[in-house]
């Protein structure tokens, strides 16, 4: 039975080649996108699940309360997590982890940076890393070995096998080779290539781990199964408000499972995170779908005169209704199958572009159930929702009523397929309007005043034996033609790290507290930065008192309501000096936050440099790796563009533009696609009314606006059901961000006017031909 379905779907599809082909070819469309999203998604979600014990994994998360909100980190105390295992029967293993960012690997031949954190034995334990040779829990329990990828052996050492081999960790610890593990795979939350024993952290940080007041450590504990999460929480929070004697710290066990994906919090609960993307690009793939299956229906109703006859036939030889709409189901199964292997060649060949876009190496793992059963809900769904309306509308169809010419069901396939189009028409006209604001939202920030001068300013990372050699390296480089000035700090321009609620000023009352952020700098750091001062000066050598002094930047001083003049004041245990302007960093769409600066006369881990804005610039380049090669020879030399690295902020929110102007490009192309064809049947239907119209004195411009106006309408409609939808999720979607733009009515009008200038495009082509046609021949049958 079913082979005689598939028969007489295969004719069928072959009699109505042009159908045939705008159906597929707009399927297919719609399914390489949704496979596209399809492999996105399946990505984001498979993250950490390759832990064997990640239902029982937990991160052990602090709660504080600063300016009557609370706030959520994963950074803890560093004697917490002995004491939470000597107090909590519930905990099965527990690890502090600390991350180092590119640290200085060296070997007797070689110096290369690699990402370098630092755990404790239960890391290993809990954590899912197999080991290529070697034992890492025991690796972990010593302070003189470590662990590294496989990738890092092969790079350091041209082998895997590099057992009992040396490397010197940032020019000060020489660790032996104890263990070499799998490269950490890409769909894992944690990414590094060398592990160093907790113990190494403890003594270059001995100042600070063991009090309770710095909440600097990660800490990761695994519980023991079928604990009671509850009453585990409870007794957390009572032993972290006994430490701090502070009834408003809080500490909580927040599941592995949930990190990557629902990692956001807003007033201590969660709020979201990366499930939101997930969300947006899974609905998105589901409307274009939708979109690409109206096509289908429009197309199977508008030829609804043409295959009454066949359906009426058929009943009249003896076939059951339920027979029909099988018939018209395998058409509709077929067509999707045919669609969906053209849609795996156009996904397949569009895959490295989105890897481009993406910095991924997503690929079509066919090995991998979930990809199989997402292709196979795909098909089922586009079939059956492309041909479930056809099927049970055209197998209504009575045979005596048929086979005399009697449509009964006209207007009502008409108001459907209205109706249809007006739903494709939305979607699109959602999505121009996202590409227009995502677009300006884009253009908004990127032109943004960051507060200084980024361009001809160089940043070099330090590490190893070099941080301890900036008084040197400042007298190497000033005498580089081409070098304006030379400073350093802590932090890098674009990214700070270290902030606390324990800044005091003057004025300030019982309950005000804030985070202010906290970073160290050289000499001539804002005169490099090309920072400008709003008050006072920057740090002096001729002053020997700035040892005690300190530098605000203007929101602090709005903030700390301080009254002029701000110099001389006493903030945060130092006297100000110099008010610096306001400038953008961490999140380039975020306001800035208080800031307290201080001055360091002993290390730095960032070099900052200013060169001249003149066309030698690789030759200063050339000159400063000269130098500081010659200040440390074993350095490898590493230097940024400030500017090209603030540019790199935006590649998260200039993807999502570039993802939505190709879906809503695609989208647009998968509705006309169906407007072509539609409008092809109707002008084919009305060809006799035209020659009519025409005999009786219409003119072509006249007939065109007769053929194209009943296409207008869903248009129109569509656009005034669209923007106020459109109009609020943009809105809600701005909100979340402190630098923003404000959505224009002229952004609607664009969509609008665009949508009714493609649409009456698509139309256009088969009501002019319809006009053009002689009247004699329209009606030559007639």
């Amino acid at each position: 039975m079913l082979k005689n379905y598939l028969k007489m779907a295969w004719r069928s599809l072959a009699k109505n080649k042009i159908s045939s082909f705008i159906n597929i070819s707009g399927l297919a469309v719609g399914l390489a996108i949704g496979i596209l999203i399809m492999v996105a998604v399946l990505d984001m979600i498979s993250y950490d699940k390759f832990h064997q014990n990640m239902p029982n994994i937990y991160s052990l998360m602090n709660t504080h309360k600063v300016g009557g909100e609370i706030g959520v980190g994963t950074s803890v105390p560093g004697p917490l997590a002995a004491d939470v295992k000597a107090n909590l029967p519930e905990v099965q293993r527990i690890s502090r982890f600390a991350g180092s960012g590119q640290t200085l690997i060296t070997t007797e031949e070689k110096s290369v940076y690699e990402t370098t954190v630092f755990a404790e034995p239960d890391y290993f334990r809990m954590m899912t890393f197999p080991a290529l040779s070697g034992d890492p829990v025991k690796a972990m329990e010593g302070s003189g070995s470590v662990v590294i990828t496989a990738r890092t052996a092969q790079k350091l050492f041209g082998t895997v096998n590099a057992i009992g081999k040396l490397i010197t960790y940032n020019s000060q610890f020489p660790l032996e080779v104890a263990a070499v593990i799998h490269d950490i795979p890409a769909n894992s939350s944690a990414q590094f290539d060398v592990i160093i024993p907790f113990k190494v952290y403890e003594q270059q940080n001995s100042g600070w781990i063991n009090k309770w007041d710095n909440n600097q450590i990660a800490t990761w504990m695994q519980l023991q199964p079928n604990v009671n999460l509850a009453a585990v929480n409870a007794k957390l929070g009572k032993l972290i408000k006994a430490r701090l004697n502070n009834e408003e710290a809080g500490l909580f066990a927040y599941p592995f499972s949930r990190m990557w994906l629902h990692g956001e919090f807003q007033d201590g609960k969660p709020s979201g995170g990366r499930i939101s993307a997930v969300w947006m690009f899974a609905t998105i793939g589901i409307f274009v779908l939708l979109v690409a299956c109206i096509n289908f229906m429009n197309l199977s109703t508008a030829r609804s005169e043409r295959r009454a006859r066949e359906v009426g036939v058929r009943k009249v030889m003896g076939a059951f209704r339920k027979q029909v709409i099988a018939q018209f189901l395998c058409e509709a199964m077929l067509l999707s199958l045919i669609s969906l292997a053209v849609a795996l060649l156009l996904a397949r060949l569009a895959l490295p572009l989105l890897n481009y876009f993406t910095e991924k190496e997503l690929s079509f793992d066919f090995m991998n159930w979930q990809l199989w059963a997402s292709l196979t809900g795909m098909v089922l769904f586009t079939g059956l929702v492309a041909g479930s309306y056809p099927a049970f509308f055209l197998s209504s169809f009575k045979p005596v009523l048929v086979l005399k010419g009697i449509i009964v069901n006209r207007r009502g396939a008409s108001i459907l397929r209205k109706g249809l189009v007006t739903f494709q028409f939305m979607v699109s006209i959602c999505l121009i309007l996202a590409t227009i604001v995502i677009y300006k939202q884009l253009r908004h920030a990127e032109s943004r005043p960051i507060g200084y001068t980024a361009e001809n300013l160089v940043e070099v990372p330090l590490r190893g034996e070099i941080v301890n050699k900036y008084a040197l390296l400042k007298n190497e480089l000033s005498q580089v033609p081409g070098v304006e000035s030379v400073s350093g700090g802590g932090n890098n321009i674009l990214r700070f790290g270290g902030a606390t609620d324990g800044v005091t000023w003057p004025g300030q009352g019982p309950n005000d507290r804030m985070w202010v952020t906290l970073t160290d700098v050289q000499y001539d750091w804002a005169k490099t930065a090309g920072l400008p001062l709003a008050e006072g000066r920057e740090f002096d050598p001729a002053y020997g008192t700035d040892t005690n002094a300190v530098l605000l930047n203007e929101v602090a001083v709005k903030k700390m309501r301080l009254v002029s003049p701000v110099v001389g004041q006493r903030v945060g245990g130092g006297t100000v000096v110099g008010v610096v302007g306001d400038f953008v960093y961490n999140n380039p769409l975020s306001t800035p936050k208080p800031m307290l600066i201080k001055l360091t006369r002993g290390t730095v881990n960032h070099l900052f440099i200013r060169i001249k804005n003149d066309d030698q610039w690789k030759k200063t380049m050339a000159g400063i790796e000269k130098a500081i090669k010659k200040t440390d020879p074993l350095f490898p030399f590493e230097f940024h563009f400030v500017n090209e690295e603030y540019q790199k902020r935006f590649q998260g929110i200039r993807f999502t533009s570039q993802m939505t102007n190709l879906i809503g490009v695609l989208a647009i192309f998968i509705s006309c696609l169906g407007l072509f064809g539609l409008s092809a049947f109707l002008a084919e239907r009305r060809q006799k009314e035209v020659g009519v119209r025409k005999i009786l004195g219409a003119s072509l411009t006249q007939v065109w606006m007769i053929l194209s106006k009943d296409f207008l309408k869903p248009v129109l409609i569509a656009f005034v059901l669209a923007t106020p939808l459109a109009g609020w999720a943009l809105h809600s979607m701005l909100q979340n961000m402190d630098y923003r733009i404000s959505l224009s009515w002229w952004m609607f009008a664009v969509a609008g006017i665009a949508t009714v200038i493609i649409a009456l495009a698509t139309v256009s082509f088969h009501g002019i031909k319809a006009a053009l046609v002689s009247p004699s021949q329209s009606l030559r049958n007639d």
